[in-house]
């Protein structure tokens, strides 16, 4: 991942209200995930990251996306099981967020 996609990525990590957009994105990735180990994770966040192209020139629901799976990617390296929202205490946290 470039410089500048890093960029993007940590920008789109940092607390802020999502749009509905991004809220949509980061659902899908979350769905996809389920059940993925971290080389499968990889391998979607790689075909993300050649359809998205310039990352800072993309909408903020491929950003959130792109965000999505670098920041479940970085769970699984030290998880070593597959992924469940479950067993996500970021997921968990925005969740119990939504239903405030």
């Amino acid at each position: 991942m470039s410089d500048a996609t890093e960029t993007v990525v940590e920008a789109e990590l940092q607390p802020h209200e999502p749009s509905p957009g991004e809220i949509e994105a980061r659902d899908r990735v979350r769905a996809e995930a389920e059940g993925m180990t971290h080389h499968q994770a990889v391998s979607a966040l790689a075909r993300v990251l050649d359809s998205v192209g310039d990352a800072a020139d993309a909408g903020a629901p491929a950003r959130a996306a792109l965000a999505e799976w670098h920041r479940i990617t970085d769970l699984l390296a030290g998880h070593g099981g597959p992924y469940t929202t479950e067993a996500d205490p970021y997921a968990q946290g925005q969740l119990t967020a939504r239903d405030r």
